[in-house]
């Protein structure tokens, strides 16, 4: 799948022209192209222009493909694969979707939404099977998530109901042929088809005649008379003939409608109640925006701000039969933060368009002297409005610094890969995106 210069999808001339056509030379240059692409892509989809996001997704594929021999780039085109893979989805190109998908798993194996976007595809291509092997191996990466465990439920019911379905049908198929072996076809002699053959005669002349008088009859009946309907004819409540198509108004349908015959404008009539008034303006769209087309406002700045201060405040305590009871999990520092957030509003109405990546920093307080501790990192690769709020979010890059205590392993993947912090993360998070829908 190739753009030609400047064209979008399927060869339609686009309004992205500018970064379509451009050729960045050097890798700092593609990668702030990637950059860029990776935004409008995020704003398309928000506002449910799948084309132009399918072009942008195929032209960033295309410029990474050109980074050899960098794996960080590989990640990215698995990223920009496995939304092509959603876009084309949704525009009912399910097998492109399903090569984009399989793309994006090659580039990067353990990138979940790939899977995730494999398991779409084949389920609309009716490959049942695939599609729950799919989902199995996203969520053997990520254990925790909610939506994919359902995936999965959802994927496993299916095929068994396609099971009992096709030992069905396949105990229907033996049950006829076994009915065809115990009643076989009736022979018919020789002798009986000589004499069926004799019982068919021509018809005589009186039959002719009997037919003839018939169709006369017949004919007779179709007549236009005044008193008799005719086919595509009616008649009328006053005793008139017409169309069967002319609709016949009752007195009580005349009451409801009223007087709709034409009438004289005055022009010496006062004009102020007939002069035209302002359009009203939308809250959050410009005075010129009178037609409430698309306008978006970027709310980056405070989306970082609100976002970061959340994030600091998450926080988890170990229970009472847990390993550690009582110990605290908590959000030390968060880096890498990097994204985009606003909000559009097309037609009067709303649509918010936010795409973050971040690692956090995290420590876990240990003892009753608080003396023990282990620390380490975790990236949030995509907090976006793809998420539904209560599904979760992807993480990679999951590293325990190698000053924690000793055996340690397990409680931190439970309590912090897996659950207890993280899922105090996702919670910070929809909280977020719900003041976010409330601010703006």
């Amino acid at each position: 799948m190739s753009l030609g210069m400047g064209m979008g999808f399927g060869g339609v001339p686009s309004a992205h022209t500018d970064v379509l056509s451009a050729s960045p030379e050097d890798v700092p240059s593609k990668l702030r192209l990637v950059e860029e692409i990776k935004s409008r892509g995020r704003a398309c989809v928000g506002c449910k222009n799948y084309p132009d996001a399918a072009s942008l997704y195929t032209k960033g594929i295309e410029v990474l493909s050109s980074i050899t021999d960098d794996e960080s780039a590989k990640k990215e085109a698995a990223i920009l694969y496995s939304n092509r893979s959603l876009v084309l989805l949704q525009m009912g190109k399910v097998s492109e979707a399903l090569e984009s998908a399989d793309s994006a798993c090659e580039n990067d194996p353990t990138y979940v939404k790939a899977h995730w976007r494999r398991g779409q595809a084949c389920n609309a291509l009716g490959n049942t099977a695939d599609a729950l092997a799919s989902f199995e191996r996203a969520l053997s990466l990520e254990p925790a998530n909610k939506a994919l465990k359902r995936e999965v439920e959802a994927a496993k019911a299916k095929k068994e109901q396609e099971e009992k379905l096709l030992a069905a049908a396949k105990e229907a198929k033996e049950a006829e042929a076994e009915a065809d072996i115990a009643e076989p076809p009736k022979l018919v002699s020789p002798a009986k088809k000589e004499a069926a053959k004799a019982n068919t005669t021509k018809p005589t002349s009186s039959a002719k005649s009997s037919n003839k008088n018939s169709v006369k009859e017949d004919e007779d009946t179709d007549l236009f008379t005044s008193s008799d309907h005719v086919r595509g004819y009616k008649i009328r409540s006053d005793g008139k003939k017409t169309s069967f198509f002319d609709r016949e108004i009752s007195e009580e349908s005349k009451q409801l409608i009223g007087d709709i015959a034409p009438k004289r404008i005055d022009p010496n009539a006062p004009t102020e109640d007939n002069a035209p008034k302002p359009l009203p303006v939308t809250e959050g769209t410009s005075a010129w925006n009178k037609a409430g087309t698309w306008e978006e406002r970027d709310v980056t700045s405070w989306a970082k701000e609100t976002l970061e201060a959340a994030l600091l405040t998450s926080e988890y305590i170990l229970p009472e039969g847990s390993p550690s009871p009582g110990a605290r999990a908590t959000v030390s520092k968060v880096s890498k933060f990097e994204g985009h957030a606003s909000y559009a509003t097309v037609r009067g109405k709303k649509r918010y368009i936010y795409e973050f990546a971040f690692t956090l920093d995290w420590v876990l307080t240990l003892g009753d002297d608080h003396t023990k501790t282990c620390h380490g990192k975790v990236t949030f690769p995509d907090v976006d409005g793809t998420v539904e709020l209560g599904d979760g979010y992807d993480i990679v890059d999951y590293h325990v610094d190698g000053s924690s205590p000793a055996g340690t392993g397990p409680l931190l993947q439970r309590f912090i890969r897996d659950g207890g912090l993280r899922e105090s993360i996702h919670n910070k998070i929809d909280d977020w995106v719900r003041l976010l829908r409330a601010t703006y």
